[in-house]
């Protein structure tokens, strides 16, 4: 099997890594001066002694996998180094090749290293067992027999094709015990394992691999150790296995969380060695455990089984890093639209945030200013329903920190503007609006209210220039719409009350003129008694 070199082992894979380095290391100690293998035997035991030192000094210092918390900063973002050692020095494993009980090993050594550095395929043969292959299999050399027949260790590196066939295995290295494949190109599998009754450890690291059936090594009976770290797989099912128990190696996939992975919470074999490192890589969970991400979307199911909202759909939409980093806090959609409701649900599951009731039968809002269930809801949907009035709303906590609010669609023809302004003023993290489709009435006075309110705040009411406003037209009776941007006082207001509201407009305008006069009069006088010590003489003819 490959060496993966790797920042930390897990417990329970330690004892089979350990034996495997070990058993590797001893195995390729090769001890040359000025050509020559060939020692006594009392100097091979002496050159043993400082590799297996050494061997056993790396195994003791490598850290162990502590089983604490979820890690829960975005230090889950590191992938672990999945490098295969051969493949990383291939001059090595050539000058390797050539090296024991070979008579011409310079001129064999100078051969394979050309072989490497061509484009066509190349495999390497090190005594015992261990064959190395760049870019693909030279099958010739296989069939031909020989010592590529002694193969039980096989390594693919740079494979150079985008599916790899397992299949190939039982043709060409029927005994083969460990395999291992890299390579940027390959993305998926085009068969699953055949029975290959030897096959003890699997090594698909650094690829591109993005699917896996869960029988993919269902036939490998031997089968100890599967690594799949380091590839492309956004999701997997349970594997099913024949051997008893298989260490399995995840990490550093592009887990997308979006997904249904839930079994892995009530995974209890152990198997999957690594579970607790798992990250999610997708655009709504990037950085956030696998785990915590499958834990948080459980407990979400099991809310939405209220009696309340059992026939609505409940999602985990964001989870969002405490600021202390220490906790999560889910954002929950809950979607109700289509149900038949007649009045807001009076149960949502905890920290909802955001809910869809379009299409419904409601005619009131009065839950949001009354259940608490409403307190963190932010973002509501209410399109197409019966609502014909907000007034509740005025005044209320929810206004003052809602984020969206979406009421088209619905029977209402006034609403308080002020109310409305006021809390939109007094909220920061105000999104949007949505007044549309609404039979509003363009009564003289609210519509230009309305216009006005609009255009101050045509960004954040976003379907500002759809809506529309109705009047009874004198001549026929009928209904006649108007854009509420666009309308003007000659267009909806009737000559009596256009005169009246001119009227009054002129004699609002001469009060404030007035009392403009008045104040400056008063602080002329103030001014002229503290200069002259006495009052205007006007002021001092008064009675």
């Amino acid at each position: 099997m490959a060496t993966t070199r790797r920042h930390r082992t897990p417990p329970d894979s330690l004892s089979t890594s350990a034996r495997f380095v070990l058993s590797s290391a001893l195995s390729h100690v090769r001890i040359t001066t000025r050509g020559s293998s060939i020692f006594s035997s009392r100097n091979r035991r002496l050159a043993l002694v400082p590799a297996a030192v050494v061997v056993v000094l790396t195994l003791l210092t490598i850290p162990p996998f502590t089983n604490a918390q979820l890690p829960l900063s975005l230090q889950n973002l590191v992938v672990e180094n999945v490098a295969i050692e051969e493949c990383a020095s291939p001059a090595r494993s050539a000058t390797h090749s050539s090296q024991p009980h070979a008579p011409h090993s310079s001129s064999s050594s100078s051969s394979n290293t050309a072989n490497l550095h061509s484009n066509r395929p190349a495999c390497v043969f090190t005594p015992p067992n261990r064959t190395v292959c760049y870019r693909g299999f030279e099958t010739k050399r296989f069939q031909a027999g020989g010592r590529f027949n002694l193969t039980r260790r096989l390594v693919l590196c740079d494979w150079p094709l985008k599916s790899f066939d397992p299949l190939v295995l039982a043709r060409l290295v029927p005994r083969i015990e460990r395999l291992a494949i890299t390579g940027r190109l390959l993305q998926r599998l085009a068969h699953d394992f055949p029975p290959l009754p030897y096959l003890r450890m699997v090594n698909i690291t650094g690829t591109r691999l993005n699917h896996t059936g869960v029988n993919a090594f269902y036939e490998l009976e031997r089968l100890q150790v599967l690594n799949l770290r380091g590839n492309e797989l956004e999701q997997i099912q349970p594997y099913r296995f024949r051997s008893g128990h298989v260490e399995v190696y995840l990490q550093g996939n592009l887990w997308n969380c979006t997904n249904d992975m839930i079994w892995l919470l009530k995974e209890q074999s152990r198997q999957y060695v690594d579970k607790p490192t798992l990250v999610c890589k997708d655009w709504k969970y990037t950085g956030r455990p696998v785990l915590t991400a499958m834990e948080y979307k459980r407990v979400v199911r099991e809310s939405c089984l209220h009696e309340e909202i059992w026939n609505c759909s409940c999602h985990v939409s964001y989870l969002r890093l405490s600021d202390n980093g220490l906790s999560f806090h889910p954002m929950i959609m809950v979607n109700c639209s289509d149900r038949g409701f007649y009045q807001l649900p009076q149960y949502l599951p905890g920290n909802t945030t955001v809910l869809h009731m379009a299409r419904n039968k409601l005619q009131s809002v009065d839950s949001l200013t009354t259940n608490e269930h409403y307190q963190s809801v932010q973002d509501i949907y209410l399109d197409e329903n019966r609502i014909t009035s907000i007034d509740i709303l005025e005044d209320t906590i929810w206004l003052d920190n809602f984020r969206i609010l979406s009421l088209r669609g619905n029977r209402m023809n006034r609403i308080r503007v002020y109310s409305v302004e006021h809390a939109i003023e007094r909220n920061p993290g105000v999104g949007k609006v949505y007044l549309s489709n609404n039979p509003w009435r363009c009564g003289c006075r609210f519509a230009i209210r309305f216009q006005r309110f609009l255009r101050k705040h045509e960004s954040l009411v976003a379907d500002s220039r759809n809506i529309t406003c109705y009047f009874i037209n004198d001549d026929d009776g009928r209904k006649q719409y108007l854009p509420v941007l666009t309308v003007t006082p000659n267009d909806i207001c009737r000559p009596s009350e256009h005169n009246t509201a001119a009227f009054y407009n002129t004699l609002s305008i001469i009060f404030a003129t007035l009392i403009i006069l008045i104040f400056t009069k008063l602080a002329y006088d103030y001014y002229h008694y503290r200069k002259y010590g006495k009052l205007p003489w006007l002021i001092m003819k008064m009675p």
